[in-house]
């Protein structure tokens, strides 16, 4: 009895002894910064935030921090087809998984700090240094190489698609957290016989059985892997962008480059025209021809050159550095291209593509799902102890209360019918996508074929005779043995042939990009949220409340 009397003052005393620390601690534990703060704040969290994207060329896994993945086997849960499989992705290195959850957790802030705080393993300068170099006056060329790692760093889609799985990552630490434990006062009794009755507090707990807990996390855990191939599938993305837009502003530059040629070719013609025309050997009409024919040239040189500084315009914001319009690029435009084969493509698609591998992450989700909605029948233990004193005897009593929900008319069928059917419409979305990823590629394929064709023919054929023919007929003007509108023409044909030829090469190597980048694009495009409901969080709901 004596113990229960300690207990019970003690008991008592934890309220007020709460109530005290959450009145001392009254300061918020982020302070409002003002705005011009915020500014500031905000411009280096960007630049922490960048730092976090890879800057390899090279495809990249999934992020370090992800469970490593291997093919493993899963078939249906459907009893009368238990020997259907398909192959997905596991988690092998639960431990690594951890270890950076527990990193994640660790980064905390001190309640007068007013600072933005940055995603979980950003921390590097090397951004800074990056984005504080004068790319705009250097005279080296720059390579697509540079401008992919800078996309790397720079692009801020990629920075989304982290910060996304970063969401999925403290999700999945909430969804595994047991619930608190409920402290409170009670009163019975009060006025009895003219005294306070049972005075005293209880503490209850809810128990949570079937492995709830674990289950909500090995759901999160194919959300973060599915998030990381989707991270992967937008660096794709990015670069693709990146390599294409880099075709497009050398096709644009190559355009100017020629209009100007052409342009050349036009005032000597006009000038040979009017020299004729003044010695008697040509006619007023040769000279307004070529002075039309001139001014045509000069209104497509300035298309040309509003189409490059647009594709200039295009590749910075892709790359994520909108100054970068003006330093030169490389030009690799006329390189020799890539010897493509459709059985090599398509073999290639199908064991890279990160969007599959997204989808077969998926498809575990749905599989462990099903598990998590099964264990859901299992009730919770609810658990409650509590200590009172009774005034009008004098006596110090306890109690204690345990409870279950019975499952008598919710066992959580719906739940689990609904599981299993998104289990089978993944596995369906598998088949899907590969079958949309063959029509894309056969697309892209057919354009590489069509564009490598041309870029021959013109190279090998079409390019000499037209500019065979353009010199023949020239000097033959100057000799009076042609008319000028055969000039004309020769000019324009010559013109056009190698307007169409610059066009065929931008053709051949975006269409290259898209083959071998797994037919992928949108590297502005925006990236796919996870809301809080999934993730698991519905789950925990469910978890805590026994239903």
């Amino acid at each position: 009895m004596e113990r229960i009397q300690i207990f019970f003052r003690y008991f008592l005393a934890l309220p007020c002894i709460l109530l005290v620390s959450c009145a001392h601690n009254e300061k918020p534990r982020y302070a409002v910064p003002s705005t011009g703060e915020q500014t500031l704040e905000m411009e280096e969290y960007k630049a922490h935030s960048k730092s976090q994207s890879s800057t390899d060329n090279a495809p990249l896994p999934p992020p370090s921090d992800a469970e490593d993945i291997s093919a493993k086997t899963v078939g249906h849960l459907d009893s009368a087809d238990d020997t259907e499989f398909i192959q997905t992705s596991e988690v092998s290195n639960k431990s690594d998984s951890n270890a950076n959850l527990d990193t994640l957790i660790q980064t905390t802030f001190s309640s007068d700090s007013t600072a933005i705080p940055p995603a979980p393993g950003v921390g590097s300068d090397q951004l800074a240094t990056d984005k504080n170099a004068d790319l705009q006056t250097r005279e080296v060329a720059l390579t697509i190489e540079e401008l992919l790692q800078l996309a790397m760093a720079n692009n801020p889609t990629l920075q989304q698609a982290m910060a996304v799985i970063n969401k999925a990552q403290g999700i999945k630490t909430q969804v595994g957290l047991y619930p608190n434990p409920t402290i409170g006062y009670q009163g019975q009794e009060i006025g009895a016989d003219g005294t306070s009755g049972k005075q005293g507090g209880y503490i209850s707990q809810t128990i949570v059985t079937g492995n709830k807990l674990s289950l909500n996390q090995a759901v999160a855990d194919y959300d973060i892997q599915q998030l990381q191939w989707e991270l992967e599938t937008q660096k794709y993305r990015v670069r693709n962008d990146v390599q294409s837009q880099f075709f497009a502003s050398l096709g644009a530059e190559q355009r100017v480059k020629l209009s100007f040629q052409l342009e050349k070719i036009a005032e000597e013609g006009v000038e040979i025209a009017s020299k004729l025309f003044d010695s008697g050997e040509g006619a007023r009409p040769d000279i307004l021809q070529a002075e039309v024919q001139l001014g045509e040239i000069r209104i497509i040189r300035q298309n040309a050159e509003y189409d490059y500084e647009a594709a200039r315009k295009q590749l910075a914001s892709v790359v994520g550095r909108p100054e970068l319009t003006e330093a030169p690029l490389s030009d690799v435009l006329n390189n020799k291209s890539t010897d493509l084969t459709w059985e090599e493509s398509y073999q290639h698609l199908q064991t890279n593509s990160p969007e599959l591998q997204a989808a077969y992450a998926k498809v575990s989700r749905a599989r462990e799902q099903i598990f998590r909605q099964e264990s859901q029948n299992i009730p919770n233990l609810m658990a409650q102890i509590g200590v009172a004193r009774d005034n009008e005897t004098g006596d110090d009593i306890a109690n204690v209360q345990l409870g279950i929900p019975l499952p008598i008319f919710n066992r959580n069928q719906g739940n689990i019918d609904m599981a299993a059917a998104e289990y089978h419409r993944s596995l369906g979305d598998i088949e899907r996508l590969q079958l949309s990823l063959q029509v894309r590629l056969a697309a892209a394929f057919r354009d590489y074929q069509k564009a490598k064709k041309q870029v021959e023919q013109y190279e090998q054929d079409i390019l000499p005779k037209a500019k065979e023919n353009l010199d023949l007929t020239s000097q033959g003007y100057r000799q009076q043995q042609f008319d000028f509108l055969r000039v004309l023409t020769a000019r324009r044909t010559y013109f056009e042939t190698n307007i169409k030829y610059i066009r065929s090469l931008v053709d051949l190597r975006q269409s290259e990009v898209a083959v071998s980048g797994l037919v992928l694009s949108g590297g502005l495009s925006d990236v796919r949220d996870i809301s809080q409901g999934v993730g698991g969080v519905g789950n925990r709901g469910q978890a805590l409340s026994g239903q």
